[in-house]
């Protein structure tokens, strides 16, 4: 799985307004209804903000991975948000939030956001891309950043 088969360019909300965690992922569904993807987002809402008091999606080194299923995705569902100033998701190493990426999966299917979640993180451990996309300002420079890196892991497998 690619990032980009998930992220695209109206999938990335760049810069987020929100500026608490609550605020973030009701945020984030809004505009995932904004775009047709949801049609109703208070159930999610609820879910989501649930889930968080019990097992907080905070994954370190400021990023999160709000996520629940859904009955109204097919498939998954991803949206990226970024906080210049970042958002305390109540991370186990105490950093702010500055990358959220929420996951919808279909009820049938309810681990496949790991897979997606699990090649984000790949991307993400390296420091000079994680900056880059800290540092974007459009949505499409965050899609070239990912690309890029998905073309470079693409040959290294070929090499492989």
């Amino acid at each position: 799985m690619n990032l980009l088969d998930k992220l695209k360019k109206d999938t990335i909300l760049l810069p987020v307004e929100s500026s608490t965690q609550a605020g973030i992922i009701h945020e984030l569904l809004v505009h995932l209804q904004n775009l047709a993807i949801l049609s109703a987002t208070s159930n999610l809402f609820v879910n989501i903000t649930n889930n968080e008091k019990s097992l907080p999606s905070a994954a370190g080194r400021g990023v999160a991975y709000p996520h629940s299923t859904s009955l109204e995705v097919d498939e998954l569902v991803c949206v990226l948000g970024i906080s210049k100033n970042g958002i305390d998701f109540h991370s186990p190493d105490g950093q702010l939030c500055h990358l959220i990426l929420m996951t919808l999966s279909p009820i049938e299917d309810p681990c496949e956001h790991r897979k997606f979640i699990t090649r984000f993180q790949t991307m993400l451990n390296n420091p000079k891309l994680r900056s880059n996309l800290l540092d974007a300002t459009k949505n499409s420079e965050v899609i070239d950043i990912v690309q890029k890196w998905e073309e470079e892991e693409s040959m290294m497998d070929d090499i492989s």
